[in-house]
């Protein structure tokens, strides 16, 4: 991927463009549907399990959070089965509750209505054991009663629906009240970006902090990930009580790299703090701690215009859902601003839609009519050359080099150009010839391109 620089040698000619996401155009696609719900968020989790689309969402109403479950066949349109668990504001257990963690503790199926379970973030464990096929982590305060302070909470569930509790006390104790988890698959860890405040430049600030655990119970001393600088607040254009902060930052694991998606909040209220929208930007690591911003800083995930449903507020949650070639990112809109005010005086509404890529095809390098070049560190020629790129209307050829030189019958003037395109193209040579015939030895990849751009590059 060429979301940042870590595998890139030199380049020259090109440039890094990001591609914010394509809205669906039937979004939004999950809407409140009971009277007791006002507003939607999608705070957790959508998950593809043999092909069918689950979904763990919030609804919010008067009395407070609603923790919400829905699946689909298509990811569009939705279904809100009946799990009978948890009293609604009108006394019913026809409804789809998943979880209300003062009625799991106490038994009660109609728990006293408190704001609980903040952005649960649902990670598919099988390897924690018996009962522990999906494990939950979501923020509480201590005043909902069944806490004696605020913090991160563990429940665990075999099928998603009906829930156990985790330790009585919080895993990671105080913080705030947005945070979004990962389990690590390729590394075997559980990461985190969890909310607290700094004070920055004169300014108390939402800001966002990673953390990491090897069994979700022991959690490492969470330390700050990314301070917005003085690029992110030249939006403001100095006027008093204008600044950004980093309001939360789902985290997934895509191939090589754990992708972010900061949420930047551009307050206008000074030290009110509430008043302002909020947007996507991208974010990358290699390894869960260290964070770099990526390209231009454009939203990855834009918001609407103003009488769209999703003006004020775009806010993903902690997954990808991956359907063949196409990547979705489920996010909660609204059209209000954090204060809650519309563009018109419109009445408040929160929903949740979706934004899709074809894969790979977050970030790219791009090179114009003029050509570029991107020459990679070395790697292993382990197999046929594959490259994910649009060199429709230009043209993209590979050069193999080494020991300071071309590796003979892999130059550019005798690669077969690609002027398509293609999601896997496998790179080809003049006669026939194949890189496993370099028998795995250490090569330079070198990639020219012309009114082309690349997005992957990987052996197989």
């Amino acid at each position: 991927l060429f979301v940042d620089d870590r595998d890139i040698a030199s380049s020259e000619g090109v440039e890094r463009v990001i591609h914010p996401g394509k809205k669906h155009g039937g979004n939004p696609v999950l809407t409140p549907d009971q009277p007791w719900v006002d507003s939607l968020h999608i705070g957790g989790t959508v998950r593809l399990e043999n092909g069918l689309y689950r979904s763990w969402y919030h609804g919010t109403g008067q009395s407070g959070n609603f923790n919400l479950y829905a699946d689909s066949e298509d990811g569009v349109h939705w279904t809100t089965p009946v799990l009978g668990q948890y009293e609604d504001d009108t006394g019913s257990l026809e409804n789809n509750i998943y979880l209300s963690r003062v009625g799991l503790r106490s038994g009660d199926p109609a728990p006293p209505s408190v704001n609980q379970d903040v952005h649960p973030s649902i990670l598919y464990t099988p390897h924690m054991g018996e009962g522990r096929t999906y494990t939950l982590l979501s923020y509480d305060y201590g005043r909902s009663g069944y806490g004696a302070y605020d913090g991160y909470f563990l429940a665990f569930s075999e099928d998603g629906i009906c829930w156990t509790d985790g330790p009585e006390d919080p895993v990671i104790p105080g913080h705030a009240d947005v945070g979004y988890f990962l389990y690590d698959e390729r590394d075997g860890v559980f990461r985190a970006v969890v909310k607290d405040f700094l004070n920055i430049r004169g300014w108390r600030r939402r800001s966002v902090f990673w953390t990491e655990s090897y069994d979700a119970f022991d959690w490492s001393m969470p330390r700050a990930a990314i301070i917005p600088d003085l690029v992110d607040e030249e939006w403001a254009e100095g006027r008093d009580g204008h600044f950004t902060q980093f309001y939360g930052m789902p985290i997934v694991r895509y191939e090589s790299m754990v992708l972010a998606f900061l949420q930047v909040f551009r307050c206008t209220d000074g030290e009110n703090s509430i008043e302002g929208t909020i947007d996507i930007q991208l974010v990358s690591s290699r390894d869960g701690r260290h964070w770099q911003r990526v390209g231009d800083r454009r939203a990855i995930i834009e918001r609407g215009e103003e009488e769209d449903w999703d003006w004020g507020i775009v806010r993903t949650g902690n997954s990808f859902v991956l359907d063949g070639d196409e990547i979705r990112a489920y996010y909660n809109g609204s059209n209000h601003s954090h204060a809650g005010r519309t563009p018109s005086g419109e009445p408040k509404t929160g929903a949740i839609g979706y934004v899709t890529w074809p894969r790979d095809r977050f970030v790219g390098i791009e090179a114009g009519r003029g050509g570029g070049e991107v020459r990679l560190t070395a790697q292993q020629a382990c197999g046929q050359l594959h490259v994910n790129a649009d060199a429709a209307g230009g043209l993209l050829a590979v050069e193999l080099a080494a020991d300071g030189g071309q590796v003979p019958g892999f130059g550019a003037a005798t690669c077969v150009p690609m002027t398509t395109d293609s999601l896997d193209h496998v790179v080809q040579w003049d006669g026939e010839r194949c890189p496993t015939q370099l028998g795995g030895r250490p090569v330079d990849v070198v990639v020219r391109l012309t009114d082309a751009e690349l997005f992957s590059l990987w052996w197989d």
